[in-house]
């Protein structure tokens, strides 16, 4: 083999050899370039349609629903369906698609659940949110001497220190230590001295629906000499009904001069006097547009003038007198002598509680009934709380010392 031919064999070798490693080369998958370790991440999903429903509100947990809170509703993507329910007196609401609902008693999860089970037949995988917008159920009420006697909505357990901060804190010429809660029959004694001056904590209970808290006034001196001069009351639809003292028997032409006279929507022709336990019918109608002095009867001591108008004192109470907001109160049912006096404000300065008298009309006939609010309100367990009617009529007379 002579050098050309060995020559042209090389060549052709490395020709082949080249070839082969770019083929394979080109096989071989490509090695990733070398990284440093990192800790494993947490696997993220993609990110969901962003819902704007509101947190839900603080009484969720634990709150149970009662009557005249006010629930918000919403169902997502149902725009329709969202809207504010008032919780019933019979304890139910009424909730398109889902029908009545007793609610009451129930915490919100709970009727969550419920509304969702119910819209289910209707509404495909429902998404219900519900708050409490306002709670209304659970209330106390503050009489006496407090800069502020009323009714106040508050949440459950509040303490009564907190309370009381509602009600303006206590007024002068308050008995710190002889306050007390009426809570139903019981009466609990608390020192509001030692709580608000001596910070003692044992005595800042939590309250519960529906409690009284009494703060009496300190009584200086003993057996005020109170006026017995003629009084007369004057209640329904007169422009300025209240009690009225008189030195002598009077016409009741004068009397309502008194009261400013009878106001719109007055049934004039309805109007009587309640004398003792006797009703005397009056036709005001007759003696003042047609001057038939024979309805100009002459008012003693005590007499309560009646102005009525077309079924206001047969659907409300009354009450008239030594009240700082005396006149007519819807839902008697749910009220009693001390809670209508909380909702009037509470006793003026001159009041004669003690010597107080409850109008009742059992039909035609009508019954006056003494009642001692002091010994209520000091003792709520031998003296009964009276449970008002509807049409009762309270006077708290008046006292001066």
């Amino acid at each position: 083999m002579n050098a050309l031919t060995l020559r042209l064999i090389v060549t052709f070798a490395a020709i082949v050899g080249l070839t082969a490693a770019s083929a394979q080369a080109q096989t071989r998958p490509v090695a990733a370039p070398l990284q440093t370790p990192r800790p494993a991440a947490t696997t993220v999903a993609p990110p969901a349609p962003v819902a704007t429903a509101p947190a839900p509100a603080a009484a969720t947990g634990d709150y149970t629903i009662g009557i005249d809170d006010v629930l918000h509703v919403i169902v997502w993507d149902n725009k329709e369906l969202e809207q504010d329910v008032i919780v019933r007196p019979d304890g139910k609401i009424s909730y398109p698609l889902a029908g009545e609902i007793h609610v009451q008693g129930l915490t919100v999860p709970k009727l969550t659940e419920i509304l969702k089970e119910r819209l289910g037949a209707s509404v495909k995988n429902p998404n219900v949110s519900v708050m409490v917008k306002e709670i209304r159920s659970f209330r106390v009420y503050f009489v006496g001497k407090v800069a502020k006697a009323g009714v106040y909505p508050i949440k459950a357990g509040t303490p009564l220190l907190q309370a009381l901060t509602l009600a303006g804190g206590t007024a002068d010429g308050a008995d710190l230590p002889s306050a007390y809660i009426i809570r139903g029959e019981t009466k609990i004694p608390v020192d509001l001295r030692r709580l608000i001056q001596d910070g003692d904590l044992s005595r800042n209970l939590k309250l519960e629906t529906e409690d009284t808290i009494v703060v009496p006034e300190i009584v200086i001196g003993s057996n005020p000499q109170e006026i017995l001069d003629r009084r007369i009351y004057l209640l329904g639809k007169v422009v300025k009904p209240g009690v009225y003292t008189l030195k002598q028997d009077t016409p009741l032409l004068h009397a309502l001069f008194l009261a400013g006279g009878v106001a719109e929507g007055a049934d004039m022709a309805s109007a009587f006097v309640m004398r003792g336990g006797e009703k005397i019918p009056v036709d005001l109608w007759r003696l003042i547009q047609k001057g038939d002095v024979s309805q100009n009867l002459t008012i003693k001591h005590e007499d309560t003038i009646v102005v009525p108008s077309g079924g206001e004192l047969q659907n409300a109470v009354y009450v008239m007198g030594e009240v700082l907001k005396p006149g007519v109160y819807s839902q008697p049912e749910a009220l009693t002598l001390l809670k209508l006096v909380t909702l009037a404000g509470g006793f003026t300065k001159y009041a004669a509680p003690s010597r107080s008298t409850l109008i009742r009309r059992d039909g035609e006939k009508k019954t006056l009934l003494r009642v001692d609010l002091k010994d209520i309100m000091n003792d709520p367990k031998t003296n009964e709380d009276i449970a008002l009617r509807p049409g009762d009529v309270l006077i708290v007379p008046e006292r001066i010392f």
